[in-house]
């Protein structure tokens, strides 16, 4: 009888908790939508723009209904209508096929839909800065970039290596680049010894800061397997056209792309590097992505670019 009576007297503990147990539903304050926008735009070429809308912190809504596709999407320069973006159906973004755009100017994205608040957005695409690149002194992997960086003024930059294979279709392969340039490092690296350390990673970026108004060289090197027996570099992207070989053929093509970048460019590559190595962290403190879009979210920087291929001998 002991078991039993020490069950009965554990009885009105056992209710007495589960009396306790409340299940507390959050005093969330009502979302308002607003028009989210990504759009990184060039003077090289057609470009595209992202338009959708902001949901709560409860609505888990996939992409395809985030999209807004009634909007009206249009690039200015000043207050003159410069391009109207149309929506691509199939790819689900807004498309400027050409809108004349010019290195070293201001334009703005304005962007309506029903039901939103209009959003505007502006930026300017930065003047190239004379780039050379040539092989570099440690071997057959090894390439030199060298920029000539315009004094008085911040620069903004980033360097990516890439693949194009072809034949029925072409895909974009990224590159791992590795480095010590400390411009690089002060950019791209958490540890405050990174005069000691090595970047290896894609796609970096960085500022004029240590080298304003001087020629800067940078040693990029990158690993065999993945691109085969790269030699020198034998001319820019803007001189491939007329010698682009047949798509039927498959084959692959390498190139260093060099990047312009504006400051809100460098900024939202930044805070989005921050964002990405700390959400997962509990003890983090909360960092949001930079935008730069009045009356709503996202972010519209502006660029140019220079495009190097590289020989597969």
């Amino acid at each position: 009888m002991a078991p039993v009576k020490y069950a009965l007297r554990l009885l009105p503990l056992l209710i007495a908790f589960s009396a306790c147990e409340q299940v507390i539903e959050p005093d969330l304050p009502e979302h308002t939508p607003r028009l989210v926008v990504h759009s990184l735009f060039t003077s090289d070429g057609g470009w595209s723009a992202h338009v959708g809308r902001s949901t709560g912190i409860l609505d888990l809504l996939p992409y395809v209904e985030r999209v807004v596709a009634d909007a009206d999407v249009r690039l200015l320069a000043g207050e003159r209508v410069v391009g109207e973006l149309s929506f691509d159906e199939a790819a689900r973004v807004y498309v400027l096929q050409d809108g004349g755009l010019q290195a070293g100017e201001t334009y703005s994205l304005q962007v309506s839909a029903p039901g939103f608040e209009t959003i505007r957005a502006t930026d300017t695409v930065p003047a190239l800065v004379p780039t050379t690149l040539r092989p570099g002194a440690r071997g057959e992997f090894s390439i030199e970039l060298e920029i000539q960086d315009p004094p008085g003024e911040a620069n903004y930059y980033q360097i990516s290596l890439y693949q194009v294979f072809t034949g029925r279709g072409a895909t974009r392969v990224e590159g791992i680049l590795s480095t010590r340039d400390p411009s690089i490092m002060a950019d791209n690296s958490f540890d405050e010894s990174f005069e000691e350390a090595t970047f290896e990673g894609p796609a970096p970026y960085f500022t004029d800061t240590l080298f304003d108004g001087e020629t800067h060289e940078i040693e990029l090197t990158y690993t065999g397997d993945w691109i085969e027996r790269v030699g020198t570099i034998i001319r820019e992207e803007e001189e491939l056209e007329e010698e682009q070989d047949d798509l039927e053929h498959p084959g692959f093509t390498a190139f260093l792309q060099v990047l312009y970048i504006s400051e809100a460019y460098y900024k939202y590559l930044e805070t989005a590097r921050l964002h990405d190595d700390t959400r997962d962290n509990p003890f983090a403190e909360p960092l949001s992505v930079y935008g730069n879009v009045e009356n709503g979210y996202g972010i519209f920087a502006g660029y140019s670019s220079r495009t190097f291929e590289l020989t597969i001998e």
